[in-house]
C-alpha cells in the first residue's frame, strides 16, 4: 500500500484541482492512497485544518481555504476512485481552534443550537498554540476535546459526525491525527465505528510504546522507529544502523513506513540522502509507505519517487533478507515469493562513500545464470553466477545527492502486483444531517 500525504505547511489553495490532475500519474507508478488534510471549517485563513470549529462543515456553505467548495472536494475523491486511488481522511480528533462554545450549522446554514454543540464544559483546558498551523488565529487556538468527562456526549457526536463525513464524501479511511493523546477505548470505539483504510499518528519511536498502542486498540501505526533511523543516518550514522531497526520488522502488517511528513519536517529533520531512505519504505515489508508531497512537489524529488513507486509495487514482494551490511554498504533483497503471486524477486543497495566505486560479490535470491537488470538505472546490467550471486558495482554518493542506489530485477520483467480499484461513494448530500442524533445541548 502506498499512501501519497497531500499535506504541508506552505500548501496554497487549490487542493482538490491540483490532485484531481495528478490522479492519472499517481495511480500509473502504483500509488494505491492520497491522504487529504483535514477539511473542516476553521476562524483562520492561513489553516491547513487542524483547528477545526466545527465537524459537520466540509465547505457546503463557503469554500474552505486548501480544499475549497465541499463540491470541489467530492469532485476530487471521485477523481481519485476512478482511477483506483483511495482517499484518506487526516481526522482531528482532539483539538478545536477555541474558544468554545462551538456550534453547528444546520440544513439552511444557521447556527443550530440542537445540532451536536460542543460548549465549554466538553473541553479541557486550552494547550499552546499549534505553530505552524496558527499564524494570526487567537490566543485560545488548541482547546482539547475531553472525551473521558463528557458522558460520552463528545465521543458519540465526534462517530457520528465521522461516519456523516465519511457517507457524504465516500471517504475510504482516516489517519487518527494525535493518537497518542487519546485514552486507547477512544482510538477502539473510531476504529470499530469507521473501518477502512485507517492508521495513528503515535508520536513514540519506542516499537515496544508502538506494539502495545496496536494490542489495545487494534490500529495500525505509523512507523516513528523507522523514521528516527533515517534520520540517525541522515546525520552521519553508519548505515548498518538501518538494519532491523523499525516498528515493521516487529509487525508489518500494523506499520506504515514514512520518510518525512509535515510534523517531522524543517530542522532536524531528514534533509541528507532522502531517495536512499525512500527506496528503503517502498520495499520493505509492511502495511503502507508514505510519500510525503513536499519531498514530490517542493523538493524536485518527484521523478525518482515515481520510479520507486512502480519498482515496489512491481517487484518487492516476499521474503526479506539482509544481503550485505558494513557501515558503508548496505543491500538487501526481496525473494518474490508472495504465495499466490510471484514476482520475479528484487535486489537494492547502495554505498555511502563519497568519493569511490565500491565492487562486492554478493549473494541474490534470483537463482543461477540471470540476467539482471538495474530499474533505477544507476548500474550496469549484470549476470548471476552458477551459485547465485553476482558482482555488483555502486557509485559514490557524490555531493550527498543519494542517487547511487540501484534495484535489480530479472530483465524484461514487467509484472505488476494487483491492486483492483476499490472506493466507497459519497452521497454528496452535504445539507442533510438527518443521520445525526447528538442533538440536545451537550453534557
Amino acid at each position: 500500500m502506498i499512501v501519497y500525504d497531500s499535506t504541508f505547511t506552505g500548501m496554497n489553495p487549490g487542493l482538490c484541482q491540483r490532485l484531481k490532475a495528478m490522479a492519472p500519474e499517481l495511480a500509473g507508478f502504483g500509488c494505491n492512497a492520497v491522504k487529504f488534510p483535514p477539511f473542516l471549517n476553521t476562524r483562520n485563513p492561513f489553516s491547513l485544518g487542524y483547528d477545526p470549529r466545527t465537524d459537520l462543515d466540509v465547505g457546503q456553505w463557503e469554500p474552505l481555504h486548501i480544499t475549497g467548495s465541499a463540491t470541489d472536494l467530492k469532485g476530487a475523491i471521485d477523481t481519485l476512485h476512478q482511477h483506483g486511488i483511495l482517499v484518506i481522511q487526516d481526522w482531528v480528533n482532539r483539538q478545536y481552534g477555541g474558544p468554545a462554545p462551538l456550534n453547528e450549522r444546520g440544513s439552511r446554514g444557521r447556527v443550530d443550537p440542537a445540532l451536536f454543540p460542543k460548549p465549554q464544559s466538553c473541553f479541557s483546558p486550552p494547550k499552546p498554540r499549534d505553530t505552524p498551523f496558527a499564524r494570526d488565529d487567537g490566543p485560545n487556538d488548541g482547546i482539547l476535546a475531553s472525551y473521558q468527562h463528557s458522558g460520552g456526549y463528545m465521543l458519540n457526536g465526534k462517530i457520528q459526525a465521522g461516519k456523516w463525513q465519511q457517507d457524504v464524501l465516500g471517504i475510504d479511511g482516516f489517519r487518527l491525527d494525535e493518537a497518542k493523546g487519546l485514552p486507547p477505548s477512544v482510538a477502539s470505539a473510531f476504529a470499530r465505528a469507521r473501518p477502512g483504510l485507517n492508521y495513528a499518528e503515535v508520536f513514540d519511536g519506542d516499537p515496544a510504546v508502538l506494539g502495545q498502542y496496536v494490542g489495545e486498540t487494534g490500529m495500525a501505526v505509523l512507523d516513528f522507529t523507522r523514521h528516527y533511523a533515517y534520520r540517525a543516518v541522515s546525520q552521519g550514522a553508519p548505515l548498518s544502523t538501518l538494519v532491523g531497526n523499525g516498528f515493521c520488522f516487529r509487525d508489518p502488517d500494523h506499520a506504515y513506513i514514512y520518510v518525512e511528513s509535515n510534523d517531522t519536517d524543517g530542522p532536524g529533520g531528514i534533509v541528507n540522502n532522502k531517495l536512499w531512505f525512500y527506496l528503503d519504505a517502498l520495499t520493505m515489508p509492511c502495511k503502507g509507505a508514505l510519500i510525503f508531497a513536499k519531498d514530490y512537489e517542493v523538493y524536485g524529488l518527484a521523478a525518482p519517487i515515481r520510479n520507486m513507486m512502480w519498482i515496489g509495487t512491481t517487484f518487492a514482494i516476499g521474503k526479506l533478507a539482509w544481503e550485505y551490511v558494513d557501515n558503508s554498504l548496505l543491500c538487501w533483497s526481496r525473494d518474490g515469493n508472495g504465495g499466490s503471486t510471484w514476482s520475479g524477486g528484487l535486489f537494492c543497495g547502495y554505498s555511502s562513500d563519497p568519493i569511490n566505486h565500491r565492487s562486492e560479490w554478493i549473494h541474490t535470491p534470483f537463482g543461477p545464470n540471470r540476467h539482471l537488470h538495474d530499474y533505477a538505472g544507476h548500474g550496469p546490467d549484470v549476470w548471476t553466477n552458477r551459485d547465485g550471486w553476482a558482482f555488483f558495482t555502486f557509485g559514490p554518493n557524490v555531493s550527498g545527492s543519494a542517487q547511487n542506489y540501484v534495484a535489480y530485477a530479472p530483465a524484461g520483467v514487467q509484472f505488476n502486483i494487483p491492486t483492483p480499484p476499490r472506493g466507497r461513494e459519497g452521497s454528496g448530500r452535504f445539507t442533510d444531517f438527518t443521520s445525526i442524533t447528538v442533538r440536545h445541548t451537550g453534557p
